[in-house]
């Protein structure tokens, strides 16, 4: 029987490229209009919220951007980033530091970091590390379309947290608890697949966030715009999430009548198992242990939820004192270590760290 693992789930040198000036106050425009089509947002109220946050923020923002601009003298590490992919080629910019291959852009990162080491504010710096860090281990474990999202907004961050690693308010207090918000933020932004026009309106408030981070306003930074921001993600996302798993487990049960015979959502343990090896919306398959042993798997197919360790299966058997939960791999399998029996089944969305509170 084929292993799990092959489930397929939906500077240059030379002259330094010139630097963008300070950043100006932002100049908010009215509301832009909300799209009705659903392919143009997933929920139109999760819009909205974006948008009211952006221009609730715009008198803060704009009072913050008439700070001196003194971070922006940090032109050699900036140059040193935005330096072009090839000879004679243009500043790096969002959608080609998108597209970098992984070593390029691991060398890219590399030389944040060690620029951010001889700074001689070291709780700053190691903040700022901290920050590059997790980016760095986030990407390679997200998909391509959340891995795009969350490469853009680390992108657009760049030119506020180089000045941070020099600053003496960064690392620790508000500036500290702005960075660590940063983080979960992007574990939100990884979580969801966001349309253009709620990408676009999510940028905005990014960019507001930016600048009161590089004015050096890290308590507006966190409470009036990193604080609300992450509250509208993280109740979308668990919408969505929700709605998602709604759609999933339509199928399965569609499936399971087609190939087993039940109304409901259940399989009998062990004798459906092999009527459920072929590629579904659910599969069980077997697969050896290191010592050589048999080992029972169950696995979901979940072309919307970016994150399937978020998921956990619930099974039920008459009888029994409780359900049993098998919480699903990055691959969307899990070990299914169940007596025998008839089991009713249904999915949990159950984020475990940050994300789940």
């Amino acid at each position: 029987m084929p292993g799990r693992r092959k489930f397929s789930t939906a500077g240059r040198p030379g002259k330094a490229p010139s630097l963008p000036p300070p950043r100006a106050a932002h100049k908010l425009s009215p509301e832009v209009p909300i799209p009705d089509s659903p392919g143009d947002v997933f929920d139109s109220a999760f819009l909205t919220e974006l948008e009211g946050l952006v221009n609730e923020t715009g008198i803060a923002v704009s009072a913050a951007g008439q700070a001196p601009a003194a971070a922006w003298g940090y032109r050699e590490t900036l140059a040193r980033f935005l330096a072009p992919t090839t000879p004679d080629g243009p500043p790096l910019n969002e959608a080609t530091f998108q597209a970098l291959s992984p070593a390029a852009l691991a060398e890219r990162c590399n030389g944040l970091l060690e620029s951010g080491r001889r700074s001689p504010r070291h709780e700053a710096a190691q903040a700022v590390e901290s920050f590059v860090v997790f980016f760095q281990a986030l990407v390679p474990t997200l998909g391509e379309g959340s891995a795009r999202e969350v490469k853009a907004t680390f992108f657009r961050l760049i030119p506020t947290l180089v000045p941070m690693a020099w600053d003496d308010g960064a690392g620790g207090g508000a500036g500290g608890e702005a960075l660590r918000l940063l983080e979960t933020i992007l574990l939100e932004v990884a979580s969801v697949r966001l349309t253009p026009a709620e990408s676009g309106i999510l940028f905005k408030s990014l960019d507001q966030l930016a600048t009161l981070m590089g004015a050096g306003e890290h308590v507006l930074a966190r409470d009036v715009v990193a604080q609300p921001l992450l509250g509208i993600l993280r109740k979308n996302r668990v919408k969505r999430s929700l709605f998602r798993l709604m759609e999933v487990e339509v199928e399965i049960q569609q499936y399971l009548q087609q190939r087993l015979g039940h109304d409901s959502p259940q399989i009998r343990v062990p004798e459906d198992l092999g009527a459920l090896a072929d590629y579904g919306p659910v599969r069980a398959f077997v697969e050896k242990d290191v010592e050589g042993g048999a080992v029972r798997y169950i696995q979901v197919q979940l072309p919307d939820i970016p994150i399937l360790s978020d998921i956990v299966v619930r099974f039920s058997r008459e009888g029994d004192d409780a359900p049993r939960d098998v919480r699903l791999d990055a691959l969307g399998s899990g070990r299914l270590d169940l007596p025998a029996g008839l089991y009713r089944f249904g999915l949990l969305y159950a984020p475990e760290g940050p994300r789940g509170a």
